[in-house]
């Protein structure tokens, strides 16, 4: 017999208890700040490190080349970069000197920064010079072209600076190079006692770039000359009638080829081939429009004959003194300059004179060989006329 089975129920599965969640603790303030402790340290080493680099690390260091002490700079300057400026007196112009304070960079070029740095501890001087307004002064020269030098030093806490030359300041009449300007001078140090000297001939004038004062010396003097417009406006002194010395019977045919004037008299302190006058002395510059050539005759009528005296010679004497130097044309000696040139083409002399001593009486002779004009007769003769101008006439 089949019994039954009973069949017993599976068991279900245990179901676990549910977890009992703990309560969240909320953390107090003063937790919070004691958390955050280890975050602020960490942020004040970040600090401190930053702050070290910052100090550390700069910008990227100035690589110009320095300048060497003594060179020389043609940059512009501000109109308002020299304080002072004292009055120096060339042969031939009044200029403006003066020297400013020293400056430990080039002015700015073009908004831009100079490209070279002073030199190692040193410092850039600005000199300038310039021209006056009524800068002119009469030239006087023996001879072209013109031989003198005009040399600007800027002397800083007794040591020399050379700014003449090619590449610095260049003071000529006869425009060869820029007249004057401004120049830039690297020196050593930080100098406080500056004067700029100029030297002509071994005259050297001295400017002080403190208050422009100005020891002139013997330059002093042709700060009397008068100017090349007031020399233009004075009269001729007319030579007046000649003596004849000669005995010959020839004549002049036209008085006009005789004519003798003293076109101008200077005395100045300076001739440009001679250099300064002595102490005590000066020198007399004369120019004297003179005879070029004479129509000479002899006999009359059909028996006149005519002579060729174009080898006459003209000569000066002052007193008893010879000039200087040959004559010279007055012309040939400025082209080109700024002393006065005349369309009358005048003989210039110069004589050695006591300053302020009056002048002694000029005597001008006109000698030399007349020639028949015969090709085939040739026979000379000797002609000599002379002219006295009172020196007090002059």
């Amino acid at each position: 017999m089949d019994h039954e089975r009973s069949v017993e129920p599976e068991a279900a599965p245990e179901t676990p208890a549910p977890a009992v969640s703990e309560p969240v603790r909320l953390a107090s303030p003063r937790a919070e700040r004691r958390n955050l402790w280890p975050v602020v340290a960490l942020l004040a080493v970040l600090v401190v490190g930053l702050s070290a680099t910052l100090v550390v690390v700069r910008p990227g260091e100035d690589d110009r080349p320095r300048a060497e002490i003594g060179q020389l700079f043609e940059v512009p300057f501000a109109e308002d970069e020299l304080s002072h400026y004292g009055q120096v007196l060339l042969p031939w112009a009044r200029t403006k000197v003066g020297a400013g304070a020293p400056r430990e960079e080039l002015p700015d070029l073009l908004g831009e920064q100079a490209n070279v740095r002073a030199p190692e501890g040193g410092r850039f001087v600005p000199v300038e010079v310039k021209l006056e307004e009524d800068y002119a002064i009469p030239l006087s020269s023996v001879g072209r072209p013109y031989v003198q030098q005009t040399e600007v030093v800027l002397r800083a806490d007794g040591r020399d600076y050379p700014l003449s030359g090619r590449d610095g300041l260049v003071l000529d009449p006869e425009g060869r190079g820029p007249q004057g300007g401004g120049v830039w001078v690297a020196v050593d140090g930080d100098p406080t006692e500056l004067e700029v000297r100029v030297t002509v001939d071994g005259v050297t004038q001295v400017v002080h770039a403190s208050d422009g004062s100005v020891e002139g010396g013997q330059a002093d003097r042709l700060g009397e000359l008068p100017s090349p417009e007031e020399l233009l406006a004075r009269e001729a002194t007319p030579c007046g009638t000649p003596r004849r010395l000669d005995d010959s019977e020839i004549r002049v045919g036209f008085l006009a080829g005789l004519e003798c004037r003293v076109q101008r008299t200077l005395r100045t302190p300076y001739v440009d081939g001679l250099g300064w006058a002595e102490e005590g002395r000066e020198f007399l510059v004369v120019h004297v429009v003179r005879p070029r050539r004479l129509s000479l005759v002899s006999g009359r009528g059909d028996a006149t004959t005519s002579w060729d005296a174009d080898d006459l010679q003209f000569s000066a004497h002052l007193g008893n003194a010879e000039p200087l130097r040959p004559a010279a044309n007055v012309n040939d000696l400025n082209a080109g300059r700024l002393s006065i040139l005349d369309p009358a083409d005048p003989a210039q002399f110069v004589f050695d004179v006591a300053m302020g001593k009056p002048t002694l009486d000029l005597r001008f002779d006109y000698q030399g060989q007349a020639v028949d004009r015969e090709p085939f007769v040739r026979e000379r003769r000797e002609v000599h006329f002379q002219w006295t101008v009172p020196g007090g006439d002059l």
